[in-house]
């Protein structure tokens, strides 16, 4: 009864496995499910628009607001004397649209009441309109903080923007890696499954000879080892293939209850384009800076700094800060009759005056300085690791590319020369002139040599691959 529990707990924890789809892999498939739904690009996104929400947040601080304030008081104290009443309630209103604007000015209109009451007036009232102007005088006069503010915040969103595509790409071509590292797999699987085969019939031919007494055990226990050797080679190229693809299903969550399939690829027609890609890359002699979104991603960060250098030089400056206020009213007992004498007969009521702020310690000075050292080294620190990036990236890829394809130059010789020694090898050894360990150790040598052909294959893919990461917009074929 147990055993029949377990297999119905088997068959239903197995089902989905047996009954999720199927999924084709190749370039243009993960290229449409990185650009869509993988949780990297996505949190990418999210980093610009965090970035592009400080740019907004600011500019906000410019639109037009309601502003409306109202308060009640009442006291039942008593007064000093007569000439000085107790004034209770009072009432208080005042309702405006404000707008600020880039210029450092502010402008304001509203509408306001005011009533009172004490010993000597009951209910008195005061309405009216009135008209407010605030104006910076010095520190941001004429808006010059502003604009070199709003300078900061849209130099950092556009190059948060190029840094996106960047990031993007460079993401998309991890996800490549591991696809080709999966191609690279399967000629492997490919090659060891041949070596398998080959294992099989040496083995099968031993046991004849054996029976024939041709060959000894010995003989026989050699060729059951080296087939039992390339089996393990096979279990582990399929092992690494199934870490492959759990990479790409955590890399891409849309694709982590799919079973997932190799599609058709043509190895041919990539050497090719990899042929020609490093053609067209070594004739630079000078990083293609005309290739990539680092230069305007340099001349953003210039941008930036030069407008955070004038914020920051004005740090310690005096604040003059010049307001007035034009009023129309009307003053009498209830709030109908001050309106109607608003409107009939209203009186003006004007107001001016300056607000001054002058910073007198140190403490600013040295904090500004202190300001002016941490930006400047910012800057500077960011621009070298990105001068260095494309550097290093143009000149030192070419020559890993160029070193890699003279290393498959080499193998491709020695599987050729390999392949001359391992025929007359099998010639000798049906001539019983060699001994089964060294025709093992020939064919051994010949094929591991095209095991690491695939390898330098993929190693210049991989190269490639992360030169696009940096210079996205390559004319090659082979960037996609």
């Amino acid at each position: 009864m147990k055993k029949a529990h377990l297999a119905i707990l088997l068959m239903c924890t197995t089902s989905p496995l047996l009954a999720s789809t199927e999924v084709i892999l190749t370039e243009k498939l993960l290229k449409e499910k990185v650009d869509s739904s993988a949780p990297n690009t996505l949190a990418i996104e999210a980093s610009f628009l965090a970035v592009d929400l400080t740019r907004q947040s600011f500019e906000d601080n410019f639109d037009l607001r309601l502003d409306g304030n109202a308060s009640y008081a009442k006291t039942n104290e008593n007064s000093f004397s007569a000439q000085m009443p107790v004034t209770s309630p009072t009432k208080y209103y005042k309702l405006g649209l404000t707008k600020p604007l880039d210029s450092g000015i502010s402008l304001g209109v509203n509408t306001f009441s005011e009533q009172i009451t004490n010993s000597q007036v009951y209910n008195g009232t005061k309405t009216g309109v009135g008209f407010e102007v605030s104006v910076d005088l010095y520190k941001n006069f004429l808006g010059r903080l502003t604009k070199s503010q709003r300078d900061v915040f849209e130099e950092a969103a556009k190059r948060a923007g190029s840094e996106r595509d960047i990031q993007k790409k460079s993401f998309h071509q991890n996800v490549r890696k591991i696809y080709w590292s999966l191609v690279a797999n399967q000629e492997q699987i490919n090659i060891s499954n041949q070596l398998e085969k080959f294992a099989q019939t040496q083995l099968d031919d031993s046991k004849k000879r054996f029976k024939n007494n041709i060959a000894d055990s010995g003989e026989v226990a050699r060729y059951e080892s080296q087939l039992a050797d390339r089996k393990a080679n096979i279990i582990t190229l399929k092992y690494q293939r199934e870490v492959y693809l759990q990479q790409i299903k955590e890399l891409i969550p849309e694709l982590s209850n799919k079973q997932l399939k190799l599609g058709t690829y043509n190895i041919k027609e990539a050497a090719n384009q990899i042929f020609a890609c490093t053609a067209l890359i070594s004739k630079f002699q000078e990083p293609p800076m005309q290739y990539t979104n680092y230069d305007e991603i340099l001349a953003n960060l210039r941008n930036e700094y030069d407008g955070q250098r004038k914020l920051t030089n004005s740090y310690s400056d005096m604040n003059i800060q010049f307001n007035s206020q034009l009023q129309r009213l009307g003053k009498t007992s209830g709030y109908g009759n001050s309106w109607s004498e608003f409107t009939d007969d209203g009186k003006n009521a004007f107001s001016a005056g300056v607000v001054l702020n002058i910073p007198l310690g140190e403490s600013n000075k040295k904090s500004m300085e202190l300001k002016k050292l941490l930006e400047k080294k910012r800057y500077l620190s960011q621009k070298e690791e990105l001068v260095g990036r494309v550097n290093a990236y143009h000149n030192q890829i070419i020559k890993n590319i160029l070193l890699l394809q003279e290393v498959m130059k080499q193998q491709q010789i020695n599987s050729s020369k390999l392949e001359l020694s391992f025929r007359e090898s099998q010639k000798k050894y049906n001539q019983a002139r060699l001994t089964v360990r060294e025709l093992i150790q020939d064919q051994n040598q010949y094929f591991s040599s095209n095991l690491l052909e695939i390898k330098s294959q993929l190693q210049i893919m991989t190269t490639l691959l992360d030169y696009f990461s940096v210079y996205t917009e390559i004319p090659c074929e082979l960037n996609i």
